[in-house]
């Protein structure tokens, strides 16, 4: 949700992945005939990731109870063995605050187990007594506890892992809930982000009687083909904006990161080189083949991927994945100040990615005079490498960009502070080194995932030309994997992309604008009354559904209160309907009506969700267009 590596990503988002790469550096991605190399995205983490449980126990301690709810493992056949074709799914309810009539919050659980965003959904917490709201949060199949066929069913029998199973899991919940717990006349207000948001969204269109509204935080509904919002290296440009100054982090910064990768590439073909980078940045394993540097650099990618997603104003350990070791606030400026930190103090920064033309004989001397051991270590390629890293203006040692490299991704990969040496197969994307259930999400319905399918193009970013979006790689890679090629259009054709948004009601679609899911988002205004879009300038993945913080911006805070207006309008005219169908059917029963005027209802809620909307207009950077 997000990606989402959210998420994480660490984050969540997706599981590790293969993928193919191509015997030169800055090649394609998917090469047919190359080797199969195992990465991900922080997304694919999120089955290990926790979330700091102690501000949610304030409101929860005592009160929230664990269930299990008897699903179909497939909603969509039937026959003679449907009662034993079932799962348990997780949920759990919180009742502390609730009164009889008030509305059900509802969290559509994503890609991880259900407890982190139990313990993360301060948005729902914080809230519920003055909504008086009973409080559920549900299990995603496959992932946490909820699974069909025993412990990773996904290396079981995958097949029912898809959105529409997910769905309809949520909705014959909330329906078998309200059935049974006399809660037929709350209204449900669902909640998610990232993939989760995806999902509220989707169930607010899909199921509208059951779902009266929904909160769509970093909802990348928009990153599947067909989509207008589908352009894979915007993921990439929007990471580069967070590493500038407009995004607060130090000036040059994604010039330099840029200028840095070039050098790396620069030095993968010769044995001698590839043994300078493994000591510059503090490698555990040896650097072996060009591929296992092309594998480096995307495991730098990954951090500053992750620094995006979790840019919040405050330490969070959303992103780390370990409570007790948070990254700081702002991380990716942190990140872009350790980096520049390495490079010489009395060099300007340059705000434009450097060009980079012939070798510079002075920097050449500069580097070959350093010391006799170093000179007699250097390839050809490795001078050069040192001269190409030279801007306008003049010289950064090679060294240095380098350095500055490790030190960057040493906030994320060394948040501890403890760690001698970096291990690319134990921390990072590729930790693990194994596929998983989100995985076969992306290979069946093209689910969001950025590393390594969404390829940066080294032009509109920081990163270097990863080749264009390699459909005929994927479909490789998936079907050695699963045995399965994604339907490219299918995802479209069932959930209509951002195009969607234009046909539905009562959803928030809330964008942090630092957050690199939010190329794939409802980001602009839409024609519908009932549908509001929330962008928040200083947002970072979802930073709006987590708990309040001192440190919040006033935008952050800003679009809670939005938020807050649309569900009190959709409860209100859940009430507004009820009473008017309660009517209707006095009528049809020759009973009495009560004077009440159920179209000057309708009006109001109208005005309400305009209000709600010019809110949001005024309050975020609204009308930005991405």
């Amino acid at each position: 949700m997000f990606m989402s590596f959210y998420y994480i990503f660490v984050l969540s988002c997706c599981y590790n992945a293969l993928f193919h790469v191509s015997a030169a550096a800055q090649g394609p991605l998917f090469a047919s005939g190359h080797r199969l190399i195992r990465t991900s995205s922080w997304r694919g983490r999120g089955l290990n990731r926790k979330a700091d449980g102690t501000k949610a126990e304030s409101y929860y301690l005592g009160t929230l109870v664990e269930s299990w709810y008897t699903q179909p493992i497939d909603h969509f056949q039937f026959g003679k063995n449907d009662r034993k074709n079932v799962f348990k799914q997780r949920y759990y309810t919180s009742s502390k605050y609730f009164a009889p009539g008030g509305p059900i919050f509802f969290y559509a659980g994503n890609e991880a187990d259900v407890m982190l965003y139990v313990n993360a959904t301060g948005l729902m917490w914080e809230n519920a007594k003055e909504f008086e709201a009973m409080i559920v949060f549900a299990e995603h199949r496959y992932y946490g506890l909820s699974q069909p066929f025993g412990p990773e069913s996904w290396k079981t029998n995958p097949s029912y892992l898809t959105v529409e199973q997910a769905l309809a899991d949520y909705a014959h919940l909330i329906y078998g809930l309200k059935s049974r717990k006399g809660l037929s006349d709350s209204p449900v207000i669902v909640f998610g982000g990232s993939y989760g948001g995806m999902l509220a969204a989707w169930l607010r269109m899909k199921y509208p009687l059951l779902f009266q509204g929904a909160i769509a935080a970093s909802a990348p509904i928009g990153a599947f083909p067909g989509s207008r919002a589908f352009k894979p290296s915007r993921f990439w440009e929007v990471v580069t904006r967070d590493a500038t100054p407009a995004a607060g982090a130090p000036e040059g910064c994604d010039t330099y990161v840029q200028t840095a990768f070039r050098v790396l590439f620069s030095l993968s073909h010769e044995a001698v080189d590839r043994a300078q980078l493994m000591g510059l940045l503090r490698l555990c394993e040896p650097l072996d083949t060009p591929q296992d540097v092309e594998v480096l650099g995307y495991w730098i990618q990954g951090a500053f991927d992750a620094y995006a997603m979790g840019n919040y104003p405050y330490p969070s350990s959303y992103i780390s994945g370990d409570p007790s070791l948070p990254l700081p606030a702002w991380p990716m400026r942190e990140a872009c100040k350790r980096f520049m930190a390495q490079l010489p103090l009395d060099h300007p920064p340059h705000s434009q990615i450097p060009s980079h033309q012939t070798a510079s004989q002075n920097n050449v001397k500069e580097r070959q005079t350093s010391s006799a051991a170093t000179a007699e270590a250097l390839s050809s390629a490795f001078a050069a490498a040192a001269a190409a890293a030279e801007p306008e203006g003049g010289a950064i040692p090679m060294t240095s960009l380098l350095e500055g490299l490790r030190e960057a991704v040493g906030l994320l990969y060394n948040v501890s502070g403890d760690k001698q040496c970096f291990s690319l197969t134990s921390s990072g994307p590729a930790a693990g080194n194994v596929v998983g259930p989100w995985d076969y999400q992306f290979c069946t319905e093209l689910d969001a995932q950025e590393v390594p399918y969404y390829p940066a193009n080294g032009v509109n970013d920081m990163f270097w030309d990863q080749g264009p979006f390699d459909l005929a790689g994927i479909n490789t890679h998936c079907k050695e994997a699963w045995g399965v090629e994604p339907r490219v259009y299918h995802s479209f054709i069932q959930f209509g992309g951002v195009e969607a948004a234009a046909e539905a009601s009562n959803i928030v679609f809330s964008n942090g604008m630092m957050d690199p899911w939010s190329a794939f988002s409802v980001t602009t205004n839409i024609s519908s009354a009932t549908i509001t879009v929330v962008n928040i300038p200083n947002g970072a993945h979802h930073v709006d559904l987590m708990f309040s913080h001192k440190d919040d911006t006033t935008d952050i805070i800003d679009a809670r209160g939005v938020e807050l207006h649309a569900m009190r309008t959709w409860i209100q005219q859940h009430r507004n309907n009820k009473i008017m169908y309660t009517s209707q059917k006095a009528v049809d029963e020759g009973k009495p009506l009560l004077s009440l005027d159920v179209r000057s209802h309708d009006r109001s809620d109208d005005s309400e969700v305009l209000s709600a909307k010019d809110t949001a207009a005024s309050r975020s950077d609204y009308s930005e267009s991405r």
